[in-house]
């Protein structure tokens, strides 16, 4: 066997596991819409795609819920166009979350997957992400059922790639590192989270332009069906 020992499978969830079938620029194009607005109140739409995606980065891992963090985001993406309307940004956020959670989706052959893995493993699931929308996405796709543990960045305080959140996992598992394998779709995010208390890790290398700067994952694969033909 490959991985010898290996008693526990975890996962990522966004972008491993599933995905948002509406874009962060459609959504920002029909909350526009629904507000009465026009579209191009933010700007150019591709960059405020990206400034929007830009802020989240720099603003989730602060404690605030998921609805806090979009008023907040929306509120600069308008006062950077000349728009100051706590209201709009408050209406715009509501729009934009209801459009992205409702078009989240597993990918396809996924829950097949995470299924006949708990045939041969137990399976864990370690994410990013603030409490409300991270477990409002979970039961969406209706998958904890599947999964011995669960845990979310936004419940601990702790995000990855911080060591002290995958051994957390590992506690709340009660197995040694060596017995999990990781699969992610970020190199720095959970490649290097895993390997950084002595998980396997597997990293799903979608086309990005992500590289690796230390060691090499486990195991490389294009998506997360592929661990089928490794694992089963």
């Amino acid at each position: 066997m490959r991985f010898k020992g290996l008693r526990v499978v975890a996962f990522d969830l966004d972008g491993t596991l599933c995905y948002y079938a509406v874009r962060t620029q459609e959504a920002i194009v029909e909350a526009l819409r629904r507000s009465g607005r026009s579209v191009d109140l933010a700007g150019d739409l591709d960059e405020a795609a990206a400034r929007y995606n830009e802020l989240w980065r720099q603003l989730e891992q602060n404690g605030t819920s998921a609805g806090s963090l979009r008023e907040r985001i929306w509120r600069l993406l308008l006062a950077e166009h000349g728009v100051e309307e706590a209201d709009l940004a408050r209406e715009l956020a509501e729009t934009y979350a209801q459009l992205r959670m409702t078009s989240v989706r597993l990918y396809r052959g996924a829950r097949e997957l995470l299924h006949d893995l708990r045939g041969a493993y137990r399976l864990g699931l370690l994410t990013n992400g603030p409490s409300d929308m991270q477990w409002s996405k979970i039961e969406h796709l209706g998958i904890q059922s599947l999964f011995s543990v669960v845990l979310v960045s936004g419940d601990v305080g702790i995000h990855k790639p911080n060591r002290l959140i995958f051994e957390q996992l590992l506690g709340r598992l009660g197995v040694a590192a060596e017995e999990v394998l990781y699969v992610g779709n970020s190199y720095q995010m959970d490649v290097a989270g895993a390997k950084s208390v002595g998980m396997f890790s597997a990293w799903i290398r979608d086309g990005g332009a992500e590289e690796a700067v230390d060691d090499a994952a486990d195991l490389e694969i294009a998506d997360v069906t592929a661990l089928r033909e490794a694992l089963l």
